[in-house]
């Protein structure tokens, strides 16, 4: 039995809190006193200067930056043009560690690129383009003062995606297929195009150690244009998998989990 599901994950970062403890000896009743004092007027009086001077107003827009916001928002107008014009397709997708994607652009690709383990989690992460942004009606309701309200209109976009996913052995011959998962559901005040998608494969009974084919269609309901993704990929149980690390990232944490160096030795074992 196979199981698939479309997922979004969070990264939890821990917040750890840290107090300094203030050991004082008292002499007299008197030292205690003054201080208390000295340390609650002059300390605050220095942070209320700051805040005083933190809080001063924005200085207003020049018209050189108005200039460039204008011309960016022109840029902007253009980009959504050529986008409406552009065909539903994948700009780019490639395996993901499962857990690691934060966002667009945001992951961490699994290694080796298309080995699995038995049992092991496959998740393909997709930057979709050419989508389409359906306007939805909003009415807001104010209140206007003196039991008396005041309903405005605004404009919001969906964005709506299906997923089928289609799994084959290497020859091409069909073993299961599953179709219309939820892909992707938004609305948003903007017309987003940096987005993506994660497809999730479960193996909740463990695939057979062999070679398949996992072809992914990707429907958009706003504009009833598709594209379809091929990936081939191995299921060995004998792999050591993993997940390179995010660029510039001194976490080791992160790099022990990359196998680099165990692939390599279990490569040479291989071929001695």
């Amino acid at each position: 039995m196979l199981t698939l599901h479309n997922s979004t994950h969070k990264k939890r970062v821990p917040i750890m809190i840290y107090r300094r403890s203030l050991t004082m000896t008292l002499f007299t009743l008197t030292l205690l006193s003054f201080s208390i004092s000295f340390l609650l007027s002059w300390p605050l009086v220095t942070s209320f200067a700051q805040l005083s001077s933190s809080s001063s107003p924005e200085m207003p827009l020049t018209q050189e930056g108005a200039n460039q916001l204008a011309e960016l928002q022109t840029a902007r107008q253009q980009y959504l043009s050529a986008w409406n014009n552009t065909a539903f397709s994948s700009h780019f997708d490639v395996f993901i560690a499962e857990g690691s994607h934060l966002g667009y652009g945001i992951y961490r690709e699994h290694v080796p690129a298309n080995v699995f383990r038995p049992g092991e989690t496959i998740v393909l992460y997709v930057e979709p383009v050419g989508f389409g942004h359906q306007p939805i009606t909003d009415a807001i309701t104010q209140d206007g003062g003196n039991n008396s309200t005041a309903a405005t209109t605004g404009t919001l976009y969906l964005m709506n995606m299906t997923a089928d996913y289609i799994i084959s052995d290497s020859n091409g011959t069909d073993l299961a297929t599953i179709e219309d998962l939820p892909a992707a559901n938004l609305i948003s005040h903007r017309q987003n195009t940096e987005f993506s998608l994660t497809l999730t494969l479960s193996q909740e009974e463990p695939f057979p150690v062999g070679d398949y084919i996992v072809t992914y269609v990707v429907r958009d309901q706003v504009t009833g244009q598709s594209f379809q993704i091929d990936k081939r990929i191995t299921i060995d149980d004998n792999a050591i998998t993993g997940a390179l690390p995010l660029p510039d990232n001194d976490d080791n944490s992160m790099q022990q989990l990359l196998p680099q160096q165990q692939l390599e030795e279990r490569s040479q074992a291989l071929e001695s």
